[in-house]
C-alpha cells in the first residue's frame, strides 16, 4: 500500500462516516413533532424600585499618596517596516541578528 492508496482510503472512510451522520440526523429529525418554542422560555419578573445610594455630606479629601516615578518618558514614535530596514541599512540603528524573511 503506497501513500496515495492510504490517503484515498482514509478520505473514503471519513466521507462515509460524515455521510452516515448526515443521513442519521435527517432520519431522526423527521420523527420529531414540531413543538411550540414558547414553552422553553423562563421569565422572572421582579418589581424593584431604585434606591439612592450615598450621603448628602461632601466626601473628605483623600490622603495624599507618595507616587514613585520612573523618570520622564521619551519616545520618538513608531516607524514602518520599510523605514526600519532603511534605518538599519544606513546604520542609524544597530541590530544584533540578521532579520529572517
Amino acid at each position: 500500500m503506497n501513500w496515495t492508496q492510504f490517503l484515498l482510503s482514509i478520505a473514503a472512510v471519513y466521507s462515509l462516516y460524515y455521510l452516515f451522520n448526515i443521513l442519521f440526523d435527517m432520519i431522526r429529525s423527521r420523527g420529531q413533532p414540531i413543538t411550540d418554542t414558547s414553552q422553553d422560555e423562563l421569565v422572572f419578573s421582579e418589581e424593584t424600585q431604585p434606591k439612592q445610594v450615598g450621603s448628602d455630606e461632601p466626601s473628605p479629601e483623600p490622603k495624599s499618596r507618595q507616587v514613585i516615578s520612573s523618570g520622564p518618558l521619551i519616545s520618538t514614535g513608531g516607524v514602518r517596516l520599510q523605514q526600519l530596514f532603511a534605518l538599519a541599512q544606513s546604520e542609524v540603528i544597530e541590530y544584533t541578528k540578521a532579520i529572517p524573511y
